[in-house]
């Protein structure tokens, strides 16, 4: 019984961290599979025809061991190499066997020393840890020879599921010494599967291996649904959760991270009853700290863990590529040295430097790291294939290409290799628009039109955006115009799921198309506002040579977006400075790609951009520029800041703090008193009401001296406070005749009192409530529909103006601007608002005729010339648009 209980609550954990609730970011991650396993394991490890030492070895096999199971030196071997204990001293016990001491030795990276000790071994796990010694020493001949036995012994003799998983994992190692064939990978999947399916269904390291394998082809969510099955016959196994944990930090979760190294910690920590650094808690950590532009932070875990075990390659390897995200060129060369030594020829250093380059856009530097880590190793996939997805991120087609076919080549099985090969491919077929600054990629056919729209507004464009970050980048920016929301995610990630729709790389800008239906998931959407914004991007990386933080480079982004900022993210920003919720500057990185609430990552948006427009309207717009620079010159943000503008990241915080509430004062968001400060009045006032209140705070008080005596939590008290009643609302407006909250609450009643209708009655108090709360755009709807309804089209338009420059998905407004300059002769107003309706819905053929027939009457030509071609494009069966092209001809050429 006490086992059950044991097995099950390290289960739930494990269950747990699988299907975290409230963070829509992690739905993806599957549940633990199936249900029954735990009875199976429990069944397993007590069946009655088994001795007391049989059970016993069952329970440390499958993670269930109590502290008489590790009595016996192999017992307490095998359990410390689950949890990834390599330095427990039973390791020094001879008697153990060699293989088992030569696991741990090679897990500490003694290499050398483990081959002496596995000599004369010949089991297919003996073999197995040869060809790993081998490969983590660079010795990859040696290392090709050593499989060999393995392919014949498993050719000819009949092998159990150990037998099969260890024979399958040494062939893994050996298919990075020759070119893969399709077959291959199918053939070493259908191998484990057969270990854990057939003849072992309890086999968990069957199930590890596979996993490891999935990985390596980036099927990442079957891979974490394989390392969860592996947890669930055997909870303790500290590589199912290493897997997990890198899972966690490819997409960012960070809390998921931490939770998975403290489990990792805590599985040592029993063994060794010593809280020591814990490899691969380092590592995920480090890794995650990477993520988030952190090397120090990153190197202070993996120096802690070289301190326990200072020769383990893939420490040293992590440890290499933070050298080089902290752009320190001599530590790197003499890390580089060193691992060098320790494993000549070896690939491993190399490629992690090159990724983690990669992954930070440094994507000149990563090509060198990457190509040398394939040259060392030409046949292993995964530095080819990381150079070919940098590749594609930077805009180097002919590069990207040639890269991506040599990794489908050598790991045909690869997704995202396979996906960007395939888009890379019909790129290159695309037709291009190039402007002075810019070329436009686009699919044939009628997204020729958007292209075309793009380009006669580009440059200028360029202007804005390079005068504001004060840096010009050295080569054309590529725009490439994505015909569907999956083509437009698999060029940003190689996979076909993105929570956005436009993004930048540095040099290239990818965005879906602004068009309705079910393959596009932004729908219309205003293209030169989003176009500014990704270009932002490409100027600050260049000039900060792809080292801006990344809240940073999204505030200036949204400055860039030239809008003022709506009422929606006014709201978001008030309330969370309001209940202390604003991020510091390190959660908002975080934000932006793992948000752990829905409004998180709109919330990074904002507040980096308030923290933006502090910092110029406090230390002048050159401030920006020159943290910019700072970054540049590979200055981390709080050295920068501390420089730069004279305050740590605290000091910062606080400063920000007191600016903010100040700022926020002005947009009217709360009277003063507060419109529950005065219900509470009016209830108190109120017979009824007063004496249920007075009867419930009696109350409180009595259950609050409860929970203090016996240490309960304070109870939530709430009393029912008096409604904003016709009379209320009447007097309350009379005393505070310009307190918002009062004036949003008269509207609505009048709105409510007329069915939602305006009438001229109304018009003061619309009026007086959008002076007092000049961020709603409510008040502005409502003026704007019933000035328009009456026919007062100018009393309207300032109204539409409000309400057109905060919008960024309709198009409505645009138009109804351009139709009312139109028939006020205000030719030139009107043709901008039908161009900006042309922006946000480019392939609407309505807006198109507007703009055209808007161009005609001001004789502006070349825009109506422009807008007509875009409708033979959109429309190629309406002779119209043909024939009116051919009038415009006539009439030019008698002009």
């Amino acid at each position: 019984m006490k086992m059950r209980i044991v097995a099950a609550s390290l289960l739930m954990a494990s269950g747990a961290l699988a299907s975290r609730p409230e963070n829509p970011a992690s739905a993806d991650v599957p549940p633990i599979e199936p249900p029954n396993t735990l009875e199976s394991v429990l069944r397993a490890t007590s069946a009655a025809y088994l001795s007391d030492q049989e059970k016993s070895a069952l329970r440390v096999f499958h993670g269930l061991w109590t502290t008489e199971d590790l009595e016996t030196p192999g017992n307490r071997a095998r359990a410390a190499l689950i949890a990834g204990v390599w330095d427990d001293p039973v390791f020094e016990v001879e008697t153990i066997g060699a293989t088992l001491r030569a696991e741990a030795a090679i897990e500490r990276g003694e290499l050398r020393e483990a081959l002496e000790m596995l000599v004369g071994e010949n089991t297919l796990r003996a073999q197995r840890l040869r060809v790993q010694a081998l490969d983590l020493l660079g010795r990859f001949d040696e290392a090709d020879a050593a499989a060999e036995p393995i392919v014949s012994r498993m050719l000819r003799e009949q092998v159990g599921a150990p037998g099969l998983t260890d024979g399958v994992r040494g062939l893994i190692t050996r298919s990075r010494y020759e070119a893969a064939t399709r077959s291959d990978y199918e053939n070493k999947q259908r191998l484990l599967s057969r270990a854990h399916q057939e003849l072992d269904r309890l086999y968990w390291p069957a199930v590890l291996a596979e996993a490891s394998l999935l990985r390596s082809k980036d099927a990442f969510s079957d891979s974490q649904a394989a390392a969860l099955q592996s947890l669930a016959m055997n909870p303790r196994s500290a590589g199912s959760w290493s897997l997990l944990g890198r899972a966690a930090v490819d997409s960012f979760a960070v809390d998921n991270v931490e939770a998975i190294a403290q489990r990792l910690e805590r599985l040592d920590d029993a063994l060794t009853g010593d809280r020591l650094a814990n490899p691969y808690a380092a590592e995920i950590r480090a890794r995650m700290w990477l993520r988030q532009n952190e090397p120090d932070a990153a190197a202070s875990e993996v120096d802690a863990a070289l301190q326990r075990y200072p020769m383990r390659r893939q420490l040293l390897a992590l440890r290499t590529a933070i050298s080089a995200l902290k752009y320190d060129d001599q530590d790197l060369a003499s890390r580089l040295a060193a691992f060098e030594d320790l494993s000549p020829g070896s690939a491993l250093a190399h490629f992690e430097v090159g990724k983690a380059l990669s992954d930070a856009r440094q994507y000149e530097m990563s090509a060198g790291y990457l190509e040398e880590a394939s040259a060392r190793l030409p046949n292993w996939a995964a530095p080819i294939i990381e150079l070919g997805l940098m590749e594609m991120q930077s805009g180097r087609d002919d590069r990207a290409l040639t890269a991506l076919r040599r990794a489908t080549q050598l790991d045909p099985f690869n997704v995202r290799a396979r996906n960007s090969l395939r888009l890379a491919e019909d790129l290159l077929s695309w037709p291009r628009l190039e402007t002075e600054h810019f070329i436009v990629r686009y699919p044939p056919g009628e997204s020729e039109a958007w292209a075309r729209t793009m380009g006669a507004q580009l440059d200028d464009m360029h202007d804005v955006v390079v005068a504001d970050v004060g840096h010009e980048p050295s080569r054309k920016t590529v725009f490439e115009l994505m015909p569907t929301h999956e083509e437009f995610a698999v060029r940003i990630t190689g996979l076909p799921g993105i929570h956005t729709f436009a993004a930048c790389t540095g040099p290239v800008i990818a965005m879906e198309s602004p068009r309705v239906g079910v393959r596009h998931k932004a729908g219309e959407y205003d293209w030169l506002r989003v176009a500014r914004h990704e270009y932002a991007h490409t100027v600050t990386l260049s000039r900060t040579k792809n080292r801006i933080p990344h809240w940073f480079t999204e505030a200036a982004a949204v400055h860039l977006e030239l809008a003022p900022r709506d009422f929606a993210r006014c709201r978001l920003l008030y309330d969370a400075l309001e209940k202390g919720e604003l991020f510091d500057l390190l959660e908002i990185n975080i934000a932006f790609v793992r948000p752990e609430r829905p409004q998180d990552r709109s919330l990074a948006y904002a507040q980096g951009h308030w923290m933006y427009e502090f910092i110029v309207e406090r230390w002048g717009l050159e401030a920006p520029q020159r943290l910019m620079d700072a970054y540049a010159a590979g200055e981390r943000e709080l050295a920068a800041f501390e420089r730069i503008l004279g305050l740590g990241r605290e000091g910062f915080r606080e400063a920000f703090l007191d600016w903010a509430r100040a700022d926020a004062a002005t947009w009217g968001m709360r009277g003063t008193p507060t419109l529950r400060s005065l219900r509470v009045d009016a209830t108190l006032e109120d017979e009824q009401l007063g004496a249920i209140a007075i009867e419930e705070l009696f109350g409180l008080g009595r259950e609050v001296a409860e929970a203090s005596a016996h240490q309960f939590g304070v109870p939530r008290f709430d009393i029912p406070l008096a409604s904003p009643t016709p009379e209320l609302v009447e007097q309350w407006l009379f005393d505070h005749p310009e307190h918002p909250e009062v004036l949003e609450a008269a509207v609505r009643q009048e709105l409510q009192f007329n069915e939602g209708q305006v009438d001229e009655f109304m018009i003061p108090l619309l009026e007086r409530y959008a002076a007092a709360r000049p961020v709603d755009d409510m008040p502005h709807r409502h003026l704007a529909r019933y000035y328009l309804a009456a026919g007062e089209a100018e009393k309207a338009i300032p109204h539409l103006e409000y309400l057109d420059a905060r919008e960024t998905y309709a198009s409505a407004y645009a138009v109804a601007l351009a139709k009312q300059y139109s028939s006020m002769q205000r030719l030139d107003d009107a043709l901008v608002k039908a161009q900006r309706a042309v922006n946000i819905a480019p392939y609407s053929a309505d807006h198109r005729e507007l703009a055209a027939t808007i161009a005609l009457r001001a004789r502006n030509f070349d825009e109506a010339r422009r807008q007509l071609e875009a409708l033979t494009l959109l429309e190629p069966d309406r002779d119209r648009h043909r024939q009116r092209l051919e009038a415009l001809d006539r009439l030019q050429n008698a002009g």
